[in-house]
């Protein structure tokens, strides 16, 4: 691994993603978020969705591309410090970390989970808060992002269920972007159907129409 880790860092040294300064992901000009786009939707099992930011700010969405799509899941620790801020703002401490899952093959093929890196990184910063991994996907669904909303539910309906003993009663479900919520409210419908009370959404990025603040700057 830190053979690994040394010749990774020599093939890809550690530059702004925005700005391509060397040194950090994200260099002190860039290392900020704008506000998440406000979340207008009700869902008849998901109680509440908190971003920390949004989706197409540029920042954002490098972050998110670079993590998610070029598999530098260190980028997990970036993400979630503005994900904590938000666990700290509305006490959630007391809320089991679930993060969605991947079914088996697209993880084999990504070769991790991105919600779970997250869902990890914010129990380093809130050892107190416990993590499940007892929600699995049990249906290969098509990616969220290339279909249409009412596509969107129909895709994840049946897509995941609880395999664990006891469901907590509060839970955080825990992902990296959120556009129309349909994931996270079929997730929170298998979970109040085995007996939680409480499930919200916290993600890292909301899509939906931009903010006013957006970082829009080379």
């Amino acid at each position: 691994m830190l053979c690994w880790n040394w010749l990774k860092e020599a093939i890809f040294p550690v530059r702004c993603i925005i700005c391509k300064q060397e040194g950090k992901w994200l260099c002190s000009k860039h290392n900020h978020f704008c506000c998440a786009p406000e979340n207008k939707a009700n869902f008849a099992f998901l109680d509440e969705i908190f971003a920390s930011t949004a989706y197409y700010d540029k920042t954002s969405k490098k972050l998110v591309e670079y993590f998610k799509f070029r598999g530098f899941s260190e980028l997990a620790d970036i993400m979630t410090v503005p994900m904590s801020s938000i666990i700290i703002n509305n006490k959630l401490q007391e809320f089991t970390l679930i993060p969605i899952p991947l079914h088996w093959s697209r993880k084999l093929w990504r070769g991790f989970n991105q919600a779970e890196k997250l869902a990890r990184s914010l129990q380093k910063q809130f050892p107190m808060m416990n993590l499940s991994t007892d929600l699995k996907r049990v249906q290969r669904t098509r990616q969220q992002a290339k279909l249409q909303r009412n596509d969107r539910l129909i895709n994840v309906e049946q897509a995941f269920r609880w395999m664990g003993e006891n469901v907590p009663q509060k839970i955080l479900l825990i992902d990296d972007v959120v556009a129309s919520g349909s994931t996270l409210n079929a997730a929170a419908k298998s979970l109040k159907q085995v007996g939680a009370k409480n499930v919200t959404g916290l993600v890292f990025a909301r899509g939906g129409k931009p903010c006013q603040n957006l970082n829009n700057e080379n």
